[in-house]
């Protein structure tokens, strides 16, 4: 396990052995997202990850996983009698966890105020789950950016990354 660093797409990374006697590992990246279970808007719309950085991540390699671990907590606060200071104990009450190139399209909203455009989830505490591959699942994503921001805006940033290629017109 590894934790991740300021705007690395992830908070931990979870490496496991492919093989039982290989050197082969398969690699999650792993974002938590954490929400209080006594607010009631908590846990609508996570920013989630830029929609380049994931697109450019599943292009790179079409077997990526991106999970994201959603952590419902409660928080209580404890007097010490000795110092007089109050401790803060945070219990978790609910988890799940979600592939992100999983989550239906209707859960996975695009939200175009941060550079690229953030992917966003609807309600992290109600995700469906669809079962997709990597073409489609970056089809789905293109979509909601061309939806949001139009054709030419998409050709712009496919120019920029290389996600497209175009004839020489000499």
């Amino acid at each position: 396990m590894q934790a991740g660093k300021r705007l690395d797409p992830f908070d931990i990374i979870l490496q496991f052995k492919r093989r039982k006697n290989g050197t082969a590992y398969l690699s999650a990246n792993v974002d938590v997202k954490a929400t209080a279970e006594d607010i009631k808007t908590s846990g609508k719309s996570p920013n989630i990850t830029s929609y380049a950085r994931i697109r450019n991540e599943y292009l790179d390699d079409p077997d990526y996983i991106f999970l994201i671990l959603s952590l419902k907590h409660k928080v209580y606060g404890e007097r010490d009698a000795a110092t007089g200071m109050t401790n803060g104990i945070m219990e978790v009450v609910s988890q799940a966890i979600y592939d992100l190139k999983y989550i239906s399209s209707p859960d996975i909203s695009y939200n175009s105020a941060l550079g690229t455009g953030q992917l966003q989830i609807r309600d992290i505490h109600y995700v469906t789950i669809e079962k997709r591959n990597t073409w489609e699942f970056i089809q789905l994503l293109d979509a909601k950016f061309i939806k949001s921001k139009g054709q030419e805006a998409w050709l712009r940033l496919a120019r920029k990354h290389a996600w497209i290629k175009e004839a020489d017109n000499r």
